[in-house]
């Protein structure tokens, strides 16, 4: 068997960090590279429950209070003690006030009022509100060190990180897109089996796939699904793949002069022919959506059903609209970011031809388009994914649909749907959320304030030399990763 003590273990993703401040980016390939440095107090399980994790218990003191008793003896890689102080640090810095502006996964944490100390090793959470989804949101925040931020300052944590996680990090080459770390032999649970660890961004599948086949790549995200049988080939490699948390859509500026009829967007929804995109770009790889969550998250109504494919309605609509001869649209997509992405906006392009909708297609590299949506300049439409790990609509109904808000780029509101999400994230009777969450998704129907397409259906080439099962939450931990014998 090969020594993979001296092997780096190398994971192929299509974009770079875009930083190192946990906190300060809402992408999964960011955090999938932070995942290995750092902790948080509960984590997912492979099979998506909730485990404890730097918590090795918590309880439910009130609707409002929930402690959490840490581990023991464990340090960050600078040697810095994890304990009490430290928790309240995290999470108060999330949602502090004062930061302007603020970071963009603020809004899933801002039930957060304050952290009280009960002792060293014990916390208690105080949430402004009844939260039915603070463990699962505490899941996606990662515990930093304060006394090194002390010392070395924002700008110098946000290149050069330091948790308790089971990775140390050596560098970060910008120019080259990689990100090298090595195994924190004193990690909590034990030294990983993966000893040295490279991230490389690789923006193109076919690039990533001769990687796969040339042995330079072990593990590749945003597996392209039309390449699967050709790797399936090769006795060394595999193809792995599981459901996803992703949702893909366009999201459309409900203010445009043009996009503000909502004739027009409901002519476009019906144009869509989702499933000829998931057969012929994705393979198969995908389902499509009947709102902006997927099928497995709570309080998500299967008997509403996906948005039609009809041409017929469709044309009838955009007449209504009062585009009888058709209508100029654009749509902003990013270059590599999401499987398939720019030959999917432009198969979309040719079904919208066919009612006389003309889509100009800006293909735009990640960090432009990021910047873009940070700050709310699309003035038509965006291609784009979410992912929520929380399995429930909450994280999407509440960031989304409410203005202003940083996920909310095209700053859309409605106030019924506003008042519905406001109680249903405000309250923990699971029937009452159900129905406002059925209700809110109507209402998303008929605004469309997003074209929901498909749910991805995740894939990842992998070397055999390597154990490892992908997650629904699009996370890889490589902790969990193990030398095949």
């Amino acid at each position: 068997m090969t020594d993979h003590n001296t092997q780096a273990l190398v994971i192929a993703q299509g974009t770079d960090a875009s930083t190192m401040d946990p906190y300060a980016h809402s992408e999964t390939t960011t955090a999938n590279i932070l995942l290995q440095v750092y902790d948080a107090l509960v984590r997912r399980n492979p099979s998506m429950d909730i485990e404890p994790w730097l918590a090795e218990s918590w309880q439910v003191i009130t609707d409002t209070v929930i402690e959490f008793r840490l581990r023991g003896g464990v340090t960050f890689h600078n040697g810095e003690k994890l304990d009490a102080q430290t928790v309240k640090f995290s999470l108060e810095r999330m949602v502090d006030p004062q930061r302007e502006p603020k970071f963009p996964p603020y809004g899933r944490f801002n039930s957060i009022d304050h952290v009280d100390i009960v002792d060293d090793r014990t916390v208690r959470v105080v949430t402004n509100r009844p939260d039915p989804n603070l463990l699962a949101q505490l899941t996606g925040l990662m515990i930093i060190p304060p006394q090194y931020i002390a010392e070395h300052g924002e700008a110098h944590f946000s290149r050069v990180p330091n948790g308790t996680g089971p990775y140390k990090f050596v560098r970060w080459d910008k120019p080259g897109a990689t990100v090298e770390l090595e195994a924190n032999d004193s990690y909590w649970r034990g030294s990983p089996s993966v000893h040295k660890l490279v991230f490389q961004a690789v923006p193109d599948g076919s690039d990533r796939v001769q990687g796969l086949h040339d042995g330079s790549i072990h593990l590749a995200a945003n597996f392209p699904p039309l390449m699967r049988k050709q790797v399936e080939a090769d006795p060394a490699l595999s193809v792995v793949g599981t459901p996803s948390v992703g949702v893909i859509y366009m999201g459309i500026n409900t203010h445009h002069p043009i996009l503000k009829n909502k004739k027009l967007r409901q002519a476009m929804a019906h144009a869509i022919d989702v499933r000829e995109l998931i057969q012929e770009e994705l393979s198969g790889c995908g389902s499509p959506l009947a709102g902006p969550v997927y099928p497995q998250a709570f309080g998500v109504d299967p008997k509403i059903a996906p948005i039609a494919y009809d041409p017929a309605l469709a044309k009838q609509l955009l007449a209504e609209a009062g585009y009888p001869d058709g209508v100029e649209v654009k749509l902003e997509v990013p270059d590599g970011r999401f499987t398939q992405d720019k030959e999917i906006a432009q198969r979309i392009g040719e079904q919208l031809a066919k009612i006389g909708i003309r889509l100009h297609v800006d293909i735009q590299p990640w960090p432009q388009f990021i910047s873009r949506f940070r700050n709310h300049k699309y003035d038509q439409m965006y291609y784009v994914g979410w992912g929520n790990s929380t399995f429930d609509p909450d994280e999407v109904y509440r960031n989304a649909y409410i203005a202003p808000n940083p996920w909310n780029p095209t700053d859309f509101h409605h106030d019924d749907m506003a008042e519905m999400v406001m109680e249903a994230s405000n309250i923990l009777d699971a029937e009452r959320r159900k129905e406002l969450y059925r209700m809110a998704c109507l209402i998303f129907r008929d605004e469309l304030p997003w074209i929901p397409l498909f749910q991805q259906f995740d894939l990842y080439g992998l070397n055999k030399k390597w154990n490892w099962k992908p997650r629904m939450d699009e996370y890889i931990y490589v902790c969990d990763i193990t030398a095949a014998e």
